[in-house]
């Protein structure tokens, strides 16, 4: 328990009842995955739904499927071509987890998986995958099986195999960033069978506070250091290590040695507060309860929102219930009691345990909190006014271990109960069958009171249900557009709905809406066609949010951007342009052209520019530093639309690049927009002469009609502005993974100096995943060779071999794995084995000046009778070689 010291905060949350309350951390899908960063990176997969089926892909262990259940997301873009570990080891707050990383956003681009790592307690998960540097990876952090509960956990991510052994590392008694374990082999291994993250991911400073505290080396093993000369244990004293009680202070630093090396915060006084006795511990006098919990300590047979067996029911709302709880080995037992009120009534908790410990009053269903957890040790209260319906008290402690059954202080508790009438007066529309009648303008309301009539999920965040909700009926007198929104009040994180009747009465939901474009608080914003009729409009909290807010109803399609279709495409220029999505439609097509790849093309609320090329040039257009959200740019000739001049999805992260030929005078149209349905964004884009010469030929190498020259042995190359794929489906076999198309080339021309079989090569000395291909011209179906993965290249770099004939000028393409693939650097090796040298194209050019003149002549007499000037290959310069420079004479063809 060394590293989180959070298990000694006093929660005030539920275990997993946080689902219904909180915002998971992590994407809720591979297309939202958050950014991950080298280190540790927090992540919440309670209430998550995305699973991903691996089976013949990816074996994720012994046990179970090879799905990873209930996943949330991150992309990480590699710092370095190296390995890398992943981990959740010992650091998934006692969740069953499992990892998986991606190149893309499909299953069939998994490249690592796991279910249970070797040491990790609770069936947590490790894993190690190489990694080249500039590739976009997708990682999944779910759960064993579609019934096991997320949560919150940390998922480090860290360069190297992870591995550990001890008598390798640093000094044991400080920190040593980026390393594991350390120089005292005793030590480490002392300290990593406490805690394992020291030996597997990094000695830090928890782990040298542990060698302090648990090592000879470091004068620990022994008491805390600082005890018996700091300030009162049983407050903070900030700035200072220990406290003045020897025992106490002992007793705090060996369960948390922070309090010695650090500083003796409030955490180490609460914790004082409960295990010593100089603090009041165990003094807590417990009174006898009315009733007696059926649950015996050690079970959990009475979970709730946790599920775990029947709930056991609140005899009296003027009583007590006594029984037991404890916590151990990252799990806690959580008790639950039901009851039900028919009117408006104040209840009042108190809680008496000598653990730390919390109640809570929670909604049936729903788990959603009804105002806040109880404060205070001894008793711990809340008083709440309640509204009819049906309810839950809930009593547990409030950390995950240090209490198990048998605990000294002992694991009893006592919950005592009393009620009073409060008023609670529902709001108008608290139920369907009395809606309020709405009209376009603004509709107040307040949802403090409300009940939750409809708790099903609909578009709600990680799939959590709208509470607290109020109903409307809206009559359509002419059909329409219609936008329902509460973001102008903006005061509260709701959630809209639109039903052609009562959704508890066979009503169908029509649109839906969480979190609008731009909303302030996580307000709502939708839009959608109505026909002549009466429609309710349900309104809630989004978690079981409350307040006062006002729906907003207006006619007509919603107001958005000047710039929203093409046809009103506003002026871009060299330089910086800011742009909008807020409140955009998307006029372009969606899918956007098959050939811009990018996980199905999808291109959502769009914003147009037109930009009048000054120059015939290569021009990019870069909204990279620009916008935060994941971004699309195509570029059109015009709005016939049709196959994008050029198009891009992700070039520096999930930020789009592109770069096209564009001619003097012409006027091009730039879409930007997002990969999202729901993504809205604002910003700033840059577009920048590249040069080049343009005219439908690009920068130099950009596209195969203007290509960069290939020689035999080292060749650099920089795929910055490529946008051009190949797609030799049916042509060509890249390999087993991904498709047969090489995305975003660079190109060459190769003429060879000899025939025989050549090798054209990335192998190791590119800092990214390649594609290598060969063709005889500008057609894919002239395609000779082609190559994904080289056997032995780290990175997924490429070898490629090709028969090459005398006479042909070769196009060698440089490529990408997919769409995603960064555009990075490398040098291509060209080498060639066996064949015969090439005959010059003009032999009797025995000067080589481009004609065949006197001076030849003067060669070839001097060689006369030897082989010097044999220009047929029977080995002697004679007559019949002079009669072929004769029929040669001029300029060399």
């Amino acid at each position: 328990m060394m590293h989180d010291r959070t298990l000694w905060t006093l929660v005030g949350t539920l275990a997993t009842c946080t689902a219904a309350i909180a915002q998971a951390q992590g994407g809720a899908s591979c297309a939202a995955a958050q950014a991950a960063i080298v280190g540790d990176n927090a992540y919440n997969n309670a209430g998550a739904t995305v699973d991903v089926d691996y089976a013949g892909l990816c074996d994720m262990g012994q046990f179970g499927t090879d799905t990873n259940f209930n996943t949330v997301w991150f992309v990480w873009t590699a710092t370095a071509t190296d390995v890398f570990t992943l981990s959740t080891c010992n650091t998934a707050g006692g969740i069953d987890t499992r990892l998986s990383v991606q190149t893309g956003c499909t299953a069939d681009t998994v490249i690592a998986c796991n279910d249970d790592g070797a040491g990790c307690a609770n069936f947590s998960s490790k894993l190690t995958f190489s990694a080249s540097q500039g590739t976009a990876y997708y990682i999944a952090v779910g759960v064993y099986s579609a019934t096991t509960a997320g949560g919150a956990g940390t998922m480090a991510l860290t360069q190297g195999d992870g591995g550990g052994g001890g008598g390798g590392g640093g000094d044991c008694c400080v920190a040593n960033p980026g390393t594991t374990c350390c120089s005292d082999q005793t030590c480490c291994d002392t300290v990593c069978a406490a805690d394992p993250f020291c030996c597997n991911t990094e000695w830090d400073q928890f782990c040298a506070d542990a060698a302090v505290e648990l090592c000879p080396a470091c004068n620990g093993g022994g008491g805390g250091g600082g005890c018996g000369s700091g300030g009162d244990c049983c407050a903070a004293n900030p700035g200072t290590t220990g406290c003045s009680d020897q025992t106490c202070c002992d007793t705090v630093c060996a369960a948390d040695p922070f309090c010695c090396n650090t500083e003796w915060d409030q955490i180490c006084a609460n914790q004082a507060a409960t295990l010593c006795e100089a603090c009041g511990a165990g003094s807590c006098d417990i009174p006898a309860g009315s009733q007696v919990e059926q649950e015996v300590c050690g079970d959990d047979s009475n979970g709730g929102c946790n599920g775990g067996g029947a709930n056991e029911p609140l005899n009296s709302l003027n009583g007590s219930v006594s029984g037991t709880f404890w916590a151990s080995a990252s799990l806690r037992d959580t008790d639950w009691y039901t009851f039900s009120v028919a009117s408006g009534t104040e209840l009042t908790l108190s809680l008496f345990s000598n653990l730390p410990s919390f109640c809570a009053i929670v909604e049936n269903p729903g788990c959603t909190i009804v105002g806040s957890a109880s404060t205070g040790n001894c008793p711990s209260t809340l008083t709440a006014c309640l509204g009819p319906g049906d309810y839950y008290v809930v009593c547990l402690p409030s950390q995950f271990s240090e209490f198990p059954c048998g605990f000294s202080l002992g694991n009893e508790y006592t919950i005592t109960v009393a009620s009073t009438s409060c008023d609670f007066t529902p709001p108008a529309g608290d139920t369907c069958d009395a809606p309020v009648v709405a009209t376009i303008g603004s509709n107040a309301f307040d949802n403090t009171t409300a009940s939750t009539q409809f708790g099903d999920p609909t578009c709600g965040f990680q799939g959590t249900p709208f509470t607290k909700d109020v109903f409307y009926s809206f009559t359509v007198t002419a059909e329409d557009d219609y936008t329902f929104e509460t973001c102008t009040a903006g005061t509260m994180d709701t959630g809209i709905e639109v039903w052609d009747g009562c959704p508890d009465a066979g009503g169908s939901l029509l649109a839906c809406n969480d979190d609008g474009p731009g909303c302030p608080n996580f307000s709502s914003q939708l839009s959608t066609f109505l026909s002549v009729g009466t429609y309710i409009i349900r309104v809630g909290g989004w978690g079981g949010d409350t307040g006062a807010s006002v729906l907003e109803i207006s006619q007509g399609a919603p107001v958005g951007p000047e710039n929203d279709n093409c046809s009103d495409a506003i002026a871009a220029i060299v330089g910086t342009n800011e742009f909008s999505t807020t409140g955009s439609t998307t006029d372009g097509p969606n899918p956007t052209d098959a050939s811009c790849g990018a996980f199905g093309a999808a291109f959502n609320n769009d914003v147009w520019f037109d930009f009048a090329a000054p120059a015939t040039s290569t021009f990019k257009v870069s909204l990279c530093g620009g916008a935060t959200f994941d971004t699309r740019v195509d570029i059109y000739a015009d709005c016939n639309f049709g196959v994008p001049v050029a198009c891009n999805d992700d070039s520096c992260d999930l930020v789009s690049e592109v770069s096209f030929a564009a001619t003097s005078g012409t006027t091009y149209k730039i879409r930007i927009g997002a990969y999202g349905a729901a993504t809205f964004g604002s910003g700033t884009f840059v577009i920048t002469d590249e040069g080049g010469g343009g005219g439908g030929g690009g920068g130099q190498g950009l596209t195969c009609g203007n290509p960069l020259t290939l020689v035999d042995g080292d060749n650099a190359f920089s795929r910055t502005g490529a946008t051009v794929d190949l797609d030799y489906a049916g042509l060509c076999d890249m390999g087993p993974f991904g498709t047969d198309t090489n995305f975003n080339c660079v190109f060459f021309v190769f003429s060879p100096a000899q025939s025989g079989l050549y090798t054209f090569s990335t192998c190791n000395t590119a800092n990214h995943d390649t594609r290598l291909s060969i063709q005889t011209s500008c057609d894919l179906s002239t395609v000779v060779a082609c190559n994904d993965d080289g056997t032995g290249c780290a990175g997924f770099t490429s070898i490629m071999e090709a028969e090459l004939a005398c006479g042909v000028d070769y196009i060698v393409a440089v490529g990408g794995y997919s769409a995603t693939t960064a555009l990075g650097t490398g040098t291509l090796n060209v080498s060639v084995a066996g064949g015969q040298p090439c005959a010059p194209a003009c032999p009797a050019d025995l000067d080589n000046n481009g004609a065949v003149g006197g001076s030849d002549l003067t060669i070839l007499l001097g060689a006369w009778g030897t082989a010097g000037a044999d220009l047929d290959a029977d080995g002697t310069t004679g007559g019949s070689d002079l009669t072929i420079m004769l029929g040669a004479w001029g300029d060399c063809q």
